[in-house]
């Protein structure tokens, strides 16, 4: 297997804490562009439902989730120093520090499990069991949503922050919608400025929301 130099950088070699020391500024701020993910979000799940979200930060996400909706917050994320400033803002949260590829919860244990915006940062030899692992945590009937880049194709560039890394821009949900235990049940595109939809690949995003259900993957002939 592949190295994982990219999880080394971030869990390890200190990239994630960087990345949250640049970043602090802005992830502070209520943006329409968090409120609008907030609320696609909550419109897929139940007042003290279990909600996970993969790259949480300082839980800026979650807390916008839980003023519209009470649910149960969960989250890791390679930032010692991002998990440490959630726990401040949400004391009753579980927020854990820690990478997709190994989840700390036990098997369909959310009702919701929200990949914010970090898959574009995991390792290509990490990201199918990243992808399990969301899958295994995940309950039947349960919502996955994916907010990263949305590229017309897939491609790689290299990470600005750290000579070495890349950044790769790909649509995700394609890796889930292969499966027919997963339907794709809403698709929201937006600018990486949160001003709407953009015909630049480098700055379009797309927030995928799909919806698990293995009881009925299968049509019985």
């Amino acid at each position: 297997m592949t190295t994982p130099i990219q999880k080394q950088a971030f869990l390890e070699g200190g990239e994630a804490d960087a990345w949250f020391t640049r970043n602090r500024a802005s992830l502070e701020v209520a943006s329409p562009w968090r409120l609008e993910l907030a609320a696609r979000i909550a419109a897929h799940v139940g007042a003290n439902d279990r909600v996970l979200e993969i790259g949480c930060g300082q839980g800026a996400n979650l807390e916008e989730l839980r003023r519209l909706i009470p649910v149960q917050a969960h989250g890791i994320d390679p930032s010692l120093q991002a998990v440490e400033a959630g726990l401040q803002r949400l004391p009753d949260a579980d927020l854990q520090c820690g990478t997709s590829d190994r989840l700390p919860w036990p098997e369909e244990h959310f009702n919701l499990v929200w990949f914010g915006f970090c898959l574009y940062l995991v390792d290509r030899s990490l990201l199918f069991r990243s992808i399990a692992e969301a899958d295994r945590v995940l309950a039947d009937g349960g919502t996955l949503a994916i907010l990263d880049f949305e590229p017309d194709v897939p491609f790689k560039r290299p990470y600005h922050h750290r000579p070495g890394l890349w950044s790769y821009k790909m649509d995700y949900s394609k890796l889930l919608l292969a499966n027919p235990a997963y339907r794709l049940i809403e698709k929201y595109s937006l600018s990486h400025a949160g001003t709407g939809w953009v015909s630049d690949p480098q700055e379009r995003l797309g927030l995928f929301i799909l919806r698990k259900d293995t009881v009925h993957a299968y049509r019985q002939e």
